[in-house]
C-alpha cells in the first residue's frame, strides 16, 4: 500500500517555535501593549469619571482599533523578513543545508513546516492579542457597545493577518532565490519597491529626452498598486463613511492575501528544485542569474548616469548618454563579481557590451522620438476636457495665472493650438535678451474621448515679439488665448471670488502722495462694494483686466497704472449649513484677496475712486511713464 506524501512534521514545527521564541515573543509583546493593555490603561485612567463623554471616548477608542493597521503594515514589513531569515537560515550555510536535507523528510514537508512555523510567529501572537482585547472589551464596555467593538476588532485581526500572509510569503519567495543570508533582506526590500524604483528611473529618463513629458497619473496608480507597502498602507486607512467606519479598500488587502497564498506555492515549487550546493551564492537559481546581471546593469546605468550628470551640472544629452553607458558596464561587472565571488570578471566583457548596446539603442530611440511622445498633440475633437495651468502674461495681478478645468470646445481648440505651437517651435534658437521677448509656461492634462489621459508640462517657453502676427507661433497662439475674455475672467476668478463669503475691504497699492512719493495700503473699505461692481462693469467693457504678453511693451506701459486695487473677502463655514458666522471648533473664517491692476480706461472704477476722496487727500494713481501732452495716459484720477 502506497504511503501518502507528508507535507508537515509536528516535531520540527514545535522545535522551530521553541528555538526562535524571542522573535515571536517580541512581536506579541508589541501588540499586547498596543491593544489589550492600551485599552485597559485607558479604562483605568478614566474609570473614576462617570460622565457620558468619558464613556463615549472609551467606546470610540474601542471601535477605532483598525487605525493601528497603518502602522501594522510597516511593522509587518520588517518583522516578516526577520521571521523568514530565522526559519530558512539553514539554506545559507553548506553544513546546515546538507544536514537539514539529510533528515528523513521530503522537501515538501521540510518547506511547508518551516513556512508554517514562520507564519505562526506572526499570526499566533495576533490571535492571542485579539482574544485578550476581546476579553477586556467585554469586561469593561456596556453590552450595547459589544457589537461595534468586537466587529472592529475582527476587522483588524482579519486585515492584519492578510498583511502578514503576504509579506511573509514574499519574504519566503525571496529566500528561495538566494543562498546568502545578507542578500535575502536586500532582495526583499529592493523587490518590494522595485516597480516604483524602475518607474522613477524610466520616468526621469523620459523627462530628459522628451520635451514637455509629464508622468501619466494612470501609470502612477498602477505603480502604486504594485508597491506593496504603499498600496496596503493606503488600503487600510480607516475612516467614517456613509455606512459607518470601514477600511478604504478591503479588496486590496484581500488581493494581496491571495497573492501571498500564490507566492507560497511558487516558493514550494522553487524549493523542490533548488540545489543544496548553492548555499553561499548570492543568486541560488541559475535561471535567474542573467536576469540579475542585466537588471543590476540597467538600474545602475540609469541611476548613476543621471546622478553623475546632475552632480557635475552636465545638463546635456550628449553627456548623459556616455555616462549611462559607462555606469551600465560598471553595474554589469559588479553583478558578475557578486555571482562569481571573484574580482577576475573582465572576461565577461561581451555581456557588458550587449547591455551597453541595448541602453544605447534605448537612448537613441528616445532621442529620435521614435514613438512620437514629444510631438503628440491631441486633436480638439479627441479631448473631452483639459485641466490647465497657464501663465497669463502681464500685469502681475490676480489674473497672472490660469488654473481651471475647461470643457468648452472653443477653449479646448485654443489650448490645443497653443500646445501645437509650443511643440512645433521647440527647436528654435533661444531669445534675444535685448528685445521685448519673454517666457511663459503651460501645464496641461487632457482627458481624451477614449478614456485615456495625456499630460504635458512646459516651463520657460520662449515668446518672441516678432511672432505676434505669425500664425503657428507661440506668441500668436498666446495672443489668441489672452483675447478670450472668458478665460481671462476665469484666471481672475471673478465668478467664484464671492462664493460663501462677503467683501470686507479694499485698498490701493502704490499711489503717489502730494510729495510725489509712493505709498501703499491706502484703504477705501467704505466703497468696497461699489468698487467691485465698477470693476465688473469695466471688465465687461474690456477696459480693465486686459492682458499683455510683454512687460515692457509700449501698449502695456501706456495701458495700465502701477497702482493695484485689492479686494479682501472673508469666507466662512457655518455649522450644519445654517446659523451665523462662527470661529472655532464649530466653524472657521478664511480670508482671501483678489488684486486687479487699474487702467486709465476703466471709467467706472476711476469714477468711484473719485468719490472716495483720496484725491482731496493728495493721492494720485501712479503711472509707469507718461508725457503731459498724452491725453490717453493721465497722471491723476479721472475727473
Amino acid at each position: 500500500m502506497r504511503s501518502a506524501t507528508s507535507y508537515f512534521n509536528g516535531t520540527l514545527y514545535r522545535k522551530t517555535l521553541a528555538r526562535f521564541w524571542p522573535l515571536w515573543g517580541l512581536w506579541g509583546l508589541g501588540w499586547l501593549f498596543l491593544l489589550p493593555l492600551n485599552f485597559l490603561n485607558s479604562w483605568l485612567r478614566y474609570s473614576r469619571r462617570s460622565d457620558p463623554d468619558t464613556l463615549s471616548f472609551i467606546q470610540l477608542d474601542a471601535t477605532n482599533v483598525p487605525d493601528l493597521l497603518s502602522s501594522g503594515v510597516f511593522l509587518t514589513l520588517f518583522f516578516a523578513i526577520l521571521c523568514a531569515m530565522a526559519v530558512f537560515g539553514y539554506l545559507y550555510n553548506s553544513r546546515s543545508a546538507c544536514w537539514t536535507h539529510a533528515l528523513p523528510m521530503r522537501r515538501e514537508a521540510l518547506f511547508t513546516t518551516q513556512y508554517l512555523a514562520g507564519l505562526s510567529f506572526l499570526l499566533l501572537p495576533l490571535a492571542a492579542a485579539g482574544v485578550l482585547t476581546a476579553a477586556v472589551e467585554v469586561s469593561f464596555l456596556p453590552m450595547g457597545s459589544w457589537g461595534a467593538a468586537l466587529s472592529a476588532l475582527l476587522t483588524w485581526l482579519l486585515a492584519q493577518s492578510g498583511i502578514c500572509l503576504f509579506f511573509f510569503s514574499f519574504a519566503a519567495f525571496c529566500a528561495m532565490f538566494t543562498g546568502h543570508i545578507l542578500a535575502l533582506p536586500a532582495f526583499y526590500f529592493i523587490l518590494n519597491c522595485l516597480v516604483s524604483g524602475l518607474w522613477a528611473l524610466v520616468d526621469a529618463l523620459m523627462s530628459e529626452f522628451f520635451y514637455g513629458y509629464w508622468s501619466n497619473s494612470g501609470v502612477l496608480t498602477v505603480v502604486e498598486y504594485l508597491t506593496p507597502a504603499h498600496a496596503l498602507s493606503r488600503a487600510v486607512n480607516y475612516g467614517v463613511g456613509d455606512e459607518g467606519n470601514h477600511l478604504s479598500s478591503p479588496v486590496t488587502v484581500a488581493v494581496y492575501a491571495l497573492a501571498g497564498a500564490a507566492l507560497f506555492l511558487v516558493s514550494l515549487y522553487v524549493y523542490r528544485r533548488r540545489h543544496v550546493e548553492t548555499a553561499g551564492d548570492v543568486v541560488a537559481i541559475p535561471l535567474v542569474r542573467p536576469l540579475f546581471k542585466y537588471g543590476v546593469s540597467f538600474c545602475v546605468g540609469l541611476c548613476f548616469g543621471m546622478f553623475t550628470v546632475a552632480f557635475f551640472n552636465f545638463y546635456s544629452l550628449t553627456a548623459l548618454i556616455p555616462f549611462i553607458l559607462l555606469w551600465s558596464a560598471v553595474g554589469y561587472f559588479a553583478a558578475e563579481m557578486l555571482l562569481k565571488k571573484s574580482f577576475r570578471v573582465f572576461r565577461a566583457w561581451k555581456g557588458a557590451a550587449v547591455m551597453a548596446a541595448v541602453l544605447l539603442a534605448l537612448c537613441l530611440g528616445c532621442l529620435a522620438d521614435v514613438f512620437g511622445v514629444a510631438g503628440r498633440v491631441p486633436a480638439p475633437g479627441q479631448v473631452t476636457s483639459v485641466e490647465v495651468t497657464l501663465d497669463m502674461g502681464y500685469p502681475s495681478d490676480g489674473g497672472r495665472s490660469l488654473g481651471a478645468y475647461l470643457d468648452d470646445p472653443n477653449q479646448i481648440q485654443i489650448i490645443t493650438a497653443l500646445h501645437q505651437a509650443i511643440v512645433d517651435n521647440r527647436d528654435r534658437e533661444g531669445l534675444d535678451l535685448d528685445s521685448d521677448n519673454d517666457y511663459t509656461s503651460a501645464y496641461l492634462t487632457y482627458q481624451l474621448s477614449n478614456g485615456s489621459e495625456l499630460r504635458r508640462r512646459y516651463a520657460g517657453v520662449p515668446i518672441r515679439a516678432g511672432d505676434l502676427d505669425t500664425p503657428g507661433t507661440v506668441a500668436h497662439a498666446m495672443q489668441q488665448l489672452l483675447a478670450d475674455r472668458e478665460l481671462v475672467a476665469t484666471a481672475y476668478g471673478f465668478d467664484k471670488f464671492l462664493e460663501d463669503g462677503r467683501l470686507t475691504g479694499a485698498w490701493l497699492d502704490r499711489v503717489n502722495n502730494a510729495k510725489g512719493e509712493s505709498e501703499y495700503n491706502i484703504y477705501v473699505d467704505d466703497y468696497a462694494q461699489e468698487l467691485w461692481d465698477a470693476v465688473q462693469q469695466d471688465f465687461a467693457e474690456g477696459t480693465i483686466g486686459v492682458r499683455y504678453l510683454f512687460d515692457q511693451g509700449s501698449d502695456r506701459l501706456k495701458g495700465t497704472y502701477r497702482t493695484d486695487l485689492t479686494f479682501s473677502l472673508t469666507a466662512y463655514q457655518k455649522p450644519g449649513g445654517s446659523g451665523s458666522v462662527q470661529v472655532g471648533s464649530n466653524g472657521y473664517n478664511i480670508d482671501r484677496s483678489l488684486t486687479v491692476t487699474l487702467t486709465p480706461q476703466a471709467r467706472h472704477t476711476l469714477a468711484v475712486l473719485n468719490q472716495t476722496g483720496i484725491r482731496e487727500e493728495g493721492y494720485e494713481l501712479c503711472p509707469w511713464a507718461y508725457e503731459e501732452s498724452d491725453p490717453l495716459y493721465p497722471n491723476t484720477v479721472s475727473r
